[in-house]
């Protein structure tokens, strides 16, 4: 099978964005409207299963209604803040690639083989990421992007895998999606999509049924990634050449 496409997730797959990124900039946001509460790193695990920081801070706000009683219009608020103090971490330099992402999108472009993004997370926070990484070149690199902002529906609905795929002009057994949790898992499965799991502090814990093979990460040459299984046990670097392999299995 000929890969065609590598579609990326964003957070927690192509880069490191939540512990210094997303929960930082919440919590900073919490204290400037004195709200009486902050997200420890536990509770934001497992807040993490519900996609979208607006949904996120919803939902929190149905579990614990003692502790906050915000409109929907100061949700918003917050979470526009928020957006706002992540894209200032972005700028300085807080917010890393995970390793093997820069070495597999480079040998993707250099193979002519499209890289496309399908996130939740919007627009705004995915430019400043690739902007500030990839330089002002982001977009040849990147022809396709697909946000949380620009579809109805969040993952685990395959929305923005189907959009991806549209844009892109391929099929879904001709790409392999990336992923870090198993609520991106589902939407990538639900569009057809063969996908890899690179699992990270958040989600580890989760299950990946089905998946196209499940690592501790991307991996380098000189340092691989562990494969989980059940399908690839060992160690390995993720290059195009070794999921075109996986896909022909």
């Amino acid at each position: 099978m000929v890969l065609k496409s590598v579609i990326f997730d964003v957070d927690g797959t192509l880069a490191d964005t939540e512990k210094d990124g997303h929960l930082w900039a919440f919590n900073h946001v919490f204290q400037q409207w004195n709200l009486p509460f902050r997200w420890s790193i536990s509770l934001y695990r497992d807040l993490l299963k519900i996609p979208g920081g607006q949904e996120r801070l919803t939902y929190y706000q149905t579990q614990h209604p003692e502790r906050v009683s915000l409109s929907a219009a100061q949700i918003a608020e917050i979470h526009q803040m928020k957006t706002s103090l992540f894209i200032q971490r972005v700028w300085a330099g807080a917010i890393p690639l995970r390793v093997g992402v820069r070495s597999l999108v480079s040998e993707c472009y250099e193979r002519h083989i499209p890289v496309a993004i399908a996130t939740t997370t919007q627009y705004a926070n995915v430019e400043a990421l690739l902007l500030t990484h990839f330089g002002p070149q982001w977009r040849k690199i990147f022809p396709v992007v697909v946000a949380g902002d620009h579809v109805a529906k969040k993952k685990p609905h395959p929305c923005v895998y189907h959009q991806c795929l549209q844009q892109l002009g391929v099929a879904p057994d001709e790409a392999v999606a990336l992923e870090d949790s198993a609520v991106g898992l589902t939407a990538a499965q639900q569009a057809g999509i063969p996908t890899v799991v690179t699992m990270n502090i958040w989600t580890y814990h989760q299950r990946f049924t089905g998946a196209l093979g499940v690592l501790t990460g991307l991996g380098t040459h000189k340092d691989p990634a562990f494969g989980r299984g059940p399908r690839h046990w060992g160690r390995y670097c993720v290059t195009p050449k070794l999921l075109e392999e996986w896909l022909t299995q």
